[in-house]
């Protein structure tokens, strides 16, 4: 894709990255696709792996043993 192709697209979906965060959160929620579940200090938390594993360098790594 050309640099301008790409500009073109950026400004053509500028809140695309919103929205998508957005029903991840909204799935979240809803306790929909989630495929784990986080517990600190005894507080639980469903989350999906793949936006942990996006965020982290070292969560990709402990997924795949698991």
């Amino acid at each position: 894709m050309e640099a301008e192709e790409t500009m073109e697209c950026l400004q053509e979906f500028p809140e695309h990255h919103k929205m998508i965060l957005d029903r991840l959160n909204e799935q979240r929620e809803q306790d929909r696709f989630t495929d784990i579940t986080l517990i600190v200090d005894g507080h639980h938390f469903k989350a999906h792996k793949a936006v942990l594993a996006a965020c982290s360098h070292v969560l990709p790594q402990v997924f795949f043993m698991l």
